[in-house]
């Protein structure tokens, strides 16, 4: 398995090659579906459910167990991440984005069900994955490990950040008394980085320990769960724990992340909110990769 996911990397970086990408410029397909927005740092985010276009040509998904809610106003999120990344180190993180409402297509999802079975709809299926495939293999080429964040948005009477590191809830109460580090980690969307630090790093400690991601964001004033704060959703909380998305690009080799299913208020209801809130991830995110990682801060961008 790993063998073939190297292989669709080694693919990526040769389309990388051949259309000749350059940091800072941002790409689309013949149709403005998919944005990319090409970064030069190891972080890449992807935003599968912001779209809001529905050309009339196009049916409407109509098959089994669809999901069809938009993610409001993530595309501007991400945007304000990248604003703040260029203007406090002047680098900046690929965004790939859906622009297409998420009744057309749903880039969150394998592909017989993101299209309902719309031969048409696999083109852009197809591209939107194939630009994150090519984002990765950027950054893990340049920097040898890569952050990958899907970035979502969720409707929850909790107003907090739910981070979606594929564990669901039962399996994070059990974790937070110290119980299945082992099994879980497995299952996790950080395993990569956590066997890659040959024993430095557990899965209890990245995900509600002092120094976690979810930790830092509560600390920043963003309410998180899993956090130090707020270890695991209580049963009757809805809690979304990372999908399609992460499970497949977590698997690459060098990758690591999360689902980040973002609250409206104080996050998404306000344009100074994105920015508020990005801010907080930005810090939060270069004091991870500072943290955790093996790459060098200094030498991002150059």
């Amino acid at each position: 398995m790993k063998k073939i996911f190297c292989l669709l990397l080694l693919v990526a970086v040769v389309k990388l090659n051949a259309q000749g990408f350059k940091a800072g410029y941002s790409y689309f397909d013949d149709n403005k579906w998919t944005e990319f927005s090409v970064g030069n740092m190891p972080l890449v985010i992807s935003v599968p459910h912001g779209g809001l276009l529905m050309p009339p040509d196009i049916d409407d998904r109509s098959c089994p167990d669809i999901v069809t809610a938009h993610d409001s106003r993530t595309i501007e999120l991400a945007k304000a991440i990248d604003s703040v990344f260029r203007r406090d180190y002047g680098f900046y993180p690929s965004l790939i984005i859906c622009n297409l409402k998420r009744t057309k297509i749903d880039q969150n999802r394998e592909i017989e069900i993101a299209t309902c079975g719309n031969e048409a709809m696999k083109v852009p299926w197809n591209y939107w994955h194939n630009m994150v495939d090519t984002a990765i293999a950027m950054a893990t080429k340049k920097y040898g490990q890569t952050v990958y964040i899907d970035l979502h948005a969720q409707g929850h009477p909790h107003q907090r950040l739910e981070l979606g590191y594929l564990l669901k809830t039962a399996q994070l109460k059990e974790l937070s008394t110290g119980n299945n580090d082992t099994l879980y980690t497995a299952k996790s969307s950080l395993h990569n980085l956590i066997y890659g630090s040959k024993g430095k790093l557990n899965l209890k400690q990245m995900l509600t320990g002092s120094n976690a991601f979810g930790t830092w964001m509560t600390e920043s004033n963003f309410p998180s769960v899993p956090s130090q704060q707020d270890p695991f959703a209580l049963e009757d909380e809805k809690y979304f724990d990372g999908g399609y998305n992460t499970a497949r690009y977590t698997k690459y080799p060098n990758v690591f992340g999360w689902q980040i299913e973002t609250n409206y208020k104080g996050v998404r209801d306000t344009p100074s909110a994105y920015f508020t809130f990005a801010e907080a991830f930005v810090k939060n995110i270069m004091r991870y990769i500072a943290t955790y990682t093996d790459i060098d801060v200094k030498k991002i961008g150059k």
